[in-house]
């Protein structure tokens, strides 16, 4: 699939568009009828792939065929689509590559613009899609809402919010409202929205939105979701809304803040009136890569890449039960606020060494410039290589039985990581 992803890769990321009418082109091209599926939309800064994640499994769980939509991919391209838990093979997708390419040119040729990254591959998720007989199709934001690619889609049958930060301020806005606002783009008129009442900036913004759309809210209340038990491979958690009374659910993650996620899926799927069995077989199911992933090394490799990322990971590492020495490789992106991120983890007191790698990404933060910042620290010692994988084998040299591994900074990282550890 050389050509294909090379082509792909080569399509600008980024559109100066300001609306959505070539996306629908592209997709009337297609011949999409989003009449034909029940489609799930979710948005959101942190968790909105996890969300997705969990309620694919739990509605192929119920015997439901289901398309799923996410970005970015970490290993294969392939990733981003996926069919009942499969992600769909290179046949199919270089199948789909060539309907796409030959819009895309028919498109130039017609006089609108060729679609970006992100639309074409959104583009070929929907021809994949239509050509298989899914009921159900998710689709993860790439990014906002309001102006995503996938919000061309009018009638789903649902919407789901998950947690809002401040990240991609450049375009979404500095404040949580602004976020909050291009999130919410994503609400239509009647159809049902689902959303935690973490902030009461952004539920204030959700609620306004959803008012104005006429659209039936659903909220969790943080204090719905009790009782967190982080075991060995699984967390089990209770959930206590008005669709479940006091229920346990389990996820294979140690990662504490996906019980949130998992709790926003399993109402989802109450709302679509799935049985709880399947609901349970679904979420205890589920392996959603990169995040809190415990490797057959030992090393536990989460995509926390912002403040709040950062946060949640330092939370799930407090409470892992680790007696012994703790190391961290880190890495992250120049638009991203890797400072505060920097700050987070030097202060907290949990890592005794840090390793930098310089991400192969050109947005990738310079060694420079990683040493000017983790300069500012003297609590904790800090190792600088060249490339990640460098840091890999030094991460590595520095472990003994007393040690735990992690590796947290960039979904970019993560996916490097698991490049290295599945060769």
């Amino acid at each position: 699939m050389v050509k294909e992803t090379d082509y792909i890769y080569n399509i600008p990321k980024f559109s100066k568009k300001s609306s959505l009418a070539n996306t629908r082109i592209m997709l009337d091209r297609i011949g999409f009828d989003e009449n034909s599926k029940k489609i799930i939309h979710v948005a959101g800064t942190n968790g909105k792939g996890s969300v997705c994640a969990y309620l694919a499994g739990i509605l192929g769980k119920a015997g439901k065929k289901t398309g799923l939509f996410t970005s970015p991919h970490l290993v294969r391209i392939n990733e981003r689509i996926v069919i009942n838990g499969e992600e769909v093979t290179d046949s199919i997708f270089e199948d789909s590559f060539k309907r796409i390419k030959k819009i895309s040119e028919d498109m130039v040729r017609d006089g609108f613009d060729h679609p970006s990254f992100f639309e074409f591959l959104f583009g070929m998720a929907m021809d994949i899609f239509k050509n298989s007989d899914t009921e159900y199709i998710i689709l993860e934001t790439g990014l906002g809402g309001r102006l995503d690619a996938t919000n061309v889609i009018t009638h789903p049958v649902m919407t789901v919010l998950t947690s809002i930060s401040l990240d991609h301020t450049e375009i979404l806005g500095d404040t949580y409202e602004k976020i909050a606002m291009e999130k919410a783009g994503i609400i239509k008129e009647g159809v049902p929205v689902l959303f935690i009442n973490r902030r009461k900036d952004v539920t204030d913004v959700f609620m306004k939105k959803a008012g104005e759309k006429n659209a039936p809210v659903t909220m969790i209340e943080p204090d719905d979701i009790k009782d967190i038990v982080i075991k060995d491979k699984n967390i089990d958690f209770c959930l206590h809304n008005k669709y479940y009374d006091n229920e346990i659910f389990s996820v294979q993650t140690k990662a504490e803040y996906q019980a949130e996620n998992a709790s926003l899926a399993a109402t989802a799927a109450a709302m679509l009136s799935i049985d709880r069995t399947f609901v349970k077989e679904g979420l205890s199911s589920v392996v959603w890569i990169g995040r809190m992933q415990r490797m057959d090394d030992g090393l536990v490799v989460d995509g926390g890449h912002n403040d709040d990322g950062i946060e949640h990971f330092l939370a799930s590492v407090r409470k892992d039960g680790w007696k012994g020495r703790r190391i961290l490789l880190f890495s992250a992106v120049k638009d991203k606020h890797y400072a505060g991120m920097i700050d987070k983890i030097c202060t907290s007191g949990l890592f005794r060494v840090i390793v930098t790698g310089v991400l192969d990404d050109k947005r990738g933060i310079d060694t420079d410039t990683f040493k000017k910042v983790f300069d500012k620290y003297d609590c904790v010692d800090v190792i600088h290589c060249a490339n990640v994988p460098d840091a890999y084998r030094k991460l590595m040299e520095l472990s003994d039985e007393n040690t735990m591994k992690y590796a947290v900074g960039s979904l970019y990282l993560a996916g490097e990581i698991l490049n290295i550890e599945w060769r």
